[in-house]
């Protein structure tokens, strides 16, 4: 699995300096791939029957965990997008 990540990233370094696939930049791709990565996030907790089953047990943590790991991705896919429009303009 480390080497089909690290493969993408390359290729997507490869294809960003080329300039390949500009139409993305319009998709919003980070905000699209934080949103899927909070679904499957969520799905995996969700699918999890020990978790959910312990989940009275660890209660105010587990919803503090998730709130801010949703908070944390939602300030960073921010940051991150305002600096790449930023980055267009100049």
């Amino acid at each position: 699995m480390l080497w089909l990540i690290l493969a993408a990233f390359v290729a997507g370094v490869i294809l960003g300096i080329n300039q390949k696939l500009l139409f993305i930049k319009k998709l919003k791709p980070v905000s699209i791939i934080t949103v899927l990565l909070l679904f499957f996030m969520g799905y995996e907790i969700g699918s999890d029957s020990q978790l959910v089953s312990r989940l009275p047990q660890i209660g105010i943590k587990a919803l503090l965990t998730a709130v801010f790991a949703i908070a944390g991705s939602v300030l960073f896919t921010t940051v991150y997008d305002k600096m790449i429009k930023k980055g267009d303009r100049k």
